[in-house]
């Protein structure tokens, strides 16, 4: 049996005989396996004549080897098993990874260093594939953080390849000629070679039987000698420089910047540290202290470049309105705060604090998480030098005070273009500005009372109204939902908003007990979940009564006006995500209740009064059982006597507009519920095809159609209801043209699906296990979610699970044609108008404006 590793130590690195360097972590409690590579050569390495030539050759190595056609290739491979794969080409290294059940481990990690090692680079796919780049290219220009790093670049980055343009498009890759396909091919050979590349392997093996997987990956990779530090000219620190960025959708943001040198080893843990703190949302820290006085949001520290000791650091607050009027004075708290951060006194109190956080969340972590963790050399660990990231922290903080940062002002003060040969900037230069002497006093930041051991007991027994679905987990995880229910109509608009205005600094607080807190609006239902350490939820669940009961008055009375920029699309996350996360509540919304009324304490009471509560709780250890049931009682709403489905609209074809019709690009999601959602053969069917629609939609649309960067499809839940979803965001297609194309797809995937009896078979033997598998917490318990949501009965999974494996080729064929002609309806959320046969709102709903 393979001894797990302790989340907190570091897994140690060997190197083999061909200079590929390795990690192993051992995980026997997990289903699930993970790989990661990490080649070291990035954006900055490409030669400067072709910008985005490492982030092209990212995209390229996914579509297909020498062993490995693209049909077979990687993606479709990970997408087929229900796992999950990207990539991220950086400034100094190239990260490729993936998860996916444990007994496809070496499938999966055959596939990908083939990719790495023998990629086809066909130029009919190079010509694709760069416009897939440059659609990427045009949502990058609409990216808030992009543009501000483009920004900055133009003073830190003067003949500097931080100052550089890096992403790439259409332009800058002009893949027809000879010497561009030559300097492709020379990157790819000098860098893609076993002294360049780091292999970290994750999973349930022991570390014999991962070592051997590495061997493996070594065998198939080109043998190349380990090229040292790359030389980079000196970073500019400009004095007392104040810029301003016109950005028009995005909520205010301050952005103080340094470039720093001289960054040890030690930094990144330091700075990591440093950030941790920066954000932090406790009582008395920095960012509390500024919410209180209405000047700021939230708070980061991020790095936009490091390598080779230097370093470009970023301080960036987002601020409300009266912090954009009073910025000299955020600065003058940020800067004060780091001078009395960078006392040995709060070092000595603030590390312990730290460890515990990081050894929760590694606790939680997924093993792919936990290595993206552990690929940074000195991320923090049991192991780690605690003296020298103390130096290291100090020497950093010195820098940050003896230099006065770049200043970036983002808001929607007109500015003019300026010339650029990357991301399109109006940008300009303006005076600095001082503020009054202010006496902060800053206090140690408050403890979180979440990190303490959590109480416990005997098992009690259960009440009814708490479904309780184990095994318990063998980490010590669990999941617990609780889910109300508002009869007989939906909440009205802007107290869900409300709630989660509310939850801001629980959900940060949980998140450092090492549980994920959320709470989403579902229309006719409010869903609260927790996931992570099983002991700290009771805990937490103590404390979130009395907020979810009485929220803040200042919560309440920006429910409506977060519901409504919701609804015009005015957050900083891409449209698609936007859409995303809209969709449960509007999906079976035809009697939407909506008043521009002041929300009041009293009006939330009435909602509690008209709600039913369910729960459920995975994977705990009995013990648990009573202050669990305890601190569910204490919560507000009716606990609900009977289970009960979501109300299902009888619309056939409903399309809903949100937003202007302005934003830039079209993003378009379109829901096919499920004909007969109780019927478990029907479920089967729809699901197995499914699995079977992701990778053909996504290399159609995508690849061959080229429509846009974002696209996907797959069976999923939405407010209680199973059904097909179909997303997509583009630059240049209209709405009314995404619907076709998927149309024609779906046609088309018709004539292709009568000959893949075998894959069928295979994808239905699949999911019929992983349908009912216990040994995966997460995956069990968003499963165990979806049939709650839907009123299913305890045994319908297995039931489902009983007729994929029985499942045949002509019921997916039967699915597919239920899915084409809308029997279960069809239905759009868009940004743009619908086309003619389609059902609206009715008007009143704001769900456009």
């Amino acid at each position: 049996m393979p001894v797990p590793a302790d989340s907190f130590q570091r897994p140690p690195q060997i190197r083999l005989s061909s200079g590929l360097r390795v990690r192993l972590l051992c995980l026997p409690e997990s289903a699930q396996a993970a790989v990661l590579v990490r080649v070291h050569a990035g954006a900055h390495d490409a030669p400067a004549a072709y910008p985005g030539l490492a982030h092209f050759l990212e995209h390229l190595l996914f579509l297909g080897s020498r062993n490995y056609p693209v049909e077979q290739s990687l993606m479709p491979f990970v997408q087929a098993c229900g796992g999950q794969l990207n990539a991220s080409t950086r400034e100094r290294h190239t990260d490729y990874f993936f998860q996916v059940p444990a007994d496809h481990h070496q499938e999966g990690l055959l596939r990908l260093v083939d990719m790495l090692a023998r990629p086809l680079l066909d130029p009919d796919a190079q010509l694709r594939e760069r416009e897939v780049l440059h659609a990427e290219y045009r949502a990058r220009a609409e990216d808030v953080e992009t543009l501000c790093d483009a920004a900055l670049g133009r003073v830190i980055g003067e003949e500097h390849p931080f100052g550089a343009f890096h992403a790439g498009n259409r332009e800058t890759l002009p893949v027809e000629q000879e010497s561009f396909q030559l300097a492709l091919r020379g990157y790819h050979q000098r860098f893609y070679c076993t002294g360049q590349i780091e292999l970290l392997l994750a999973g349930p093996q022991t570390e014999d039987e991962l070592l051997q997987l590495a061997r493996l990956a070594e065998d198939s990779l080109g043998v190349g000698p380990e090229i040292c530090n790359r030389d980079a000219p000196p970073l500019k620190q400009p004095q007392e420089t104040w810029l301003r960025l016109q950005l028009d959708k995005a909520a205010p943001r301050l952005l103080l910047a340094w470039a720093l040198e001289g960054i040890t080893e030690h930094g990144q843990p330091a700075l990591d540290y440093l950030a941790s703190w920066i954000a932090s949302e406790a009582p008395e820290s920095l960012l509390s202290r500024l919410r209180n006085q209405g000047l700021c949001q939230s708070l980061k520290l991020r790095m936009p470049y490091s390598y080779a000791g230097q370093g470009v650091v970023v301080i960036e607050a987002t601020l409300t309105e009266q912090g954009l009027k009073q910025r000299a004075q955020v600065i003058d708290a940020l800067m004060d705060w780091l001078g009395f951060f960078s006392t040995d006194i709060r070092w000595q109190a603030g590390r312990e604090h730290y460890s515990c956080v990081i050894r929760r969340r590694l606790q939680v972590a997924e093993p792919l998480a936990r290595l993206r963790y552990w690929v940074e050399p000195q991320a923090w660990g049991e192991d780690s030098d605690e003296s020298a990231v103390h130096g290291a922290l100090a020497s950093i903080i010195g820098q940050l005070l003896a230099t006065r940062p770049v200043v970036l002002t983002c808001d929607a003060t007109p500015r003019d273009s300026i010339e650029t040969a990357g991301f399109p900037l109006r940008l300009s230069f303006e005076a600095p500005e001082r503020a009054e002497a202010h006496a902060w006093h800053w206090q140690p930041p408050k403890a979180n009372p979440w990190l303490r051991a959590g109480p416990r007991g005997k098992a009690v027994a259960r009440q009814p109204t708490l479904d309780w679905l184990g095994p318990e987990d063998a980490a010590g995880r669990a999941t617990l939902y609780l889910h109300w229910r508002f009869m007989p109509d939906r909440a009205t608009a802007g107290y869900g908003q409300a709630l989660q205005h509310a939850l801001q600094t629980q959900v940060w607080a949980a998140g450092e007990a090492g549980v994920e807190l959320r709470f989403e609006d579902q229309g006719h239902g409010w869903l609260l979940s927790l996931y992570g350490i099983a002991e700290a939820i009771p805990l937490i669940l103590q404390d979130l009564g009395a907020l979810l009961a009485r929220p803040p008055q200042a919560s309440l009375a920006q429910g409506h006006q977060l519901a409504e920029r919701a609804f015009r699309l005015e957050g900083d996350q891409m449209l698609l995500r936007q859409l995303l996360a809209l969709l449960p509540q509007v999906f079976n919304d035809s009697t939407a209740s909506a008043t521009q009324a002041p929300l009041k304490q009293t009006g939330l009471e009435q909602q509690w009064s008209k709600s039913e509560r369910q729960a459920m709780a995975v994977g705990f250890a009995a013990d648990l059982s009573g202050p669990l049931q305890e601190a569910i009682t204490a919560l507000p709403g009716m606990a609900a006597a009977v289970r009960s489905g979501p109300k299902v609209s009888s619309e056939s074809r409903r399309w809903l507009q949100v937003g202007s019709g302005d934003e830039g690009e079209t993003a378009f999601l379109l829901f096919c519920p499920l004909p007969a959602p109780g019927d478990c053969s029907t479920e089967a069917s729809w699901r197995v095809l499914g699995r079977l629609l992701e990778h053909a939609f996504f290399r159609r649309l995508r690849s061959e159609l080229q429509l846009g960067y974002a696209v996907f499809s797959r069976f999923t839940c939405v407010a209680g209801q199973g059904g097909m979803l179909f997303a997509v965001q583009s630059p240049t297609a209209s709405a009314a043209e995404i619907l076709g194309h998927i149309e024609s797809f779906l046609e088309g995937f018709a004539l292709q699906l009568t000959s893949q009896a075998a894959q069928i078979e295979e994808a239905a033997r699949e999911l019929s296990v992983r349908h009912v598998a216990t040994n995966d917490l997460r995956a069990y318990a968003e499963q165990s979610l979806q049939s709650w949501l839907a009123g299913h009965d305890a045994g319908h999974q297995t039931r489902v699970a009983q007729a994929m494996a029985t499942l045949e080729i002509a019921q997916v064929l039967a699915a597919l044609e239920a899915l084409r002609h809308g029997s279960g309806g069809w239905r759009v959320l868009t940004n743009a108008a619908s086309p003619q046969g389609w059902q609206t709102p009715a008007k009143g709903l704001r769900l456009t404006t």
